[in-house]
């Protein structure tokens, strides 16, 4: 299934610039999809779902529900740092509004476009993203070898 999804994505690749099959295929695992039929469409659903995974992490950080974790790991970060969250969630939710229209209005032309301008900028917002989950562990490592007190809050 795999080669055929390649050889479909190189006709493609040909046609609209697209990034390198392999690069796209380690960070989206493409080569899963099943089908090579709407290929591009497929890609970007596949670019959406990391996308929104992002999004809500991020959404986490920036506005805890009444999870403990969430509440614990929102203390990980000062104002300024939450402001740097939220400048890369607004990016990331631009993509994601972009997608979801593109979902709307599909075009192989305008989902070929997506997929390259993401590319583009997926490293810089990977990069970022793997700052702040850095800094979580960090943080739930350096608490956990803290004595914890037990309290009750009734």
């Amino acid at each position: 299934m795999e080669q055929k999804i390649k050889r479909k994505y190189d006709e493609l690749k040909a046609k609209h610039t697209l990034p390198d099959f392999n690069e796209l295929n380690h960070e989206f695992e493409i080569s899963t999809i099943e089908c090579e039929e709407f290929l591009l469409r497929k890609i970007r659903k596949k670019i959406a779902d990391k996308i929104n995974a992002m999004c809500e992490f991020l959404e986490d950080l920036l506005s805890p529900d009444n999870s403990i974790a969430n509440i614990y790991e929102y203390k990980a970060f000062d104002d300024d740092e939450r402001k740097k969250i939220f400048e890369l969630y607004k990016r990331i939710k631009v993509l994601e509004k972009l997608a979801l229209e593109l979902s709307v209005n599909p075009d192989e032309k305008n989902d070929a476009d997506f997929i390259n301008n993401f590319f583009s900028s997926w490293n810089k917002i990977r990069i970022e993203t793997t700052g702040f989950i850095k800094k979580i562990k960090n943080f739930w490592e350096k608490e956990s070898t803290k004595e914890y007190k037990a309290r009750y809050f009734g």
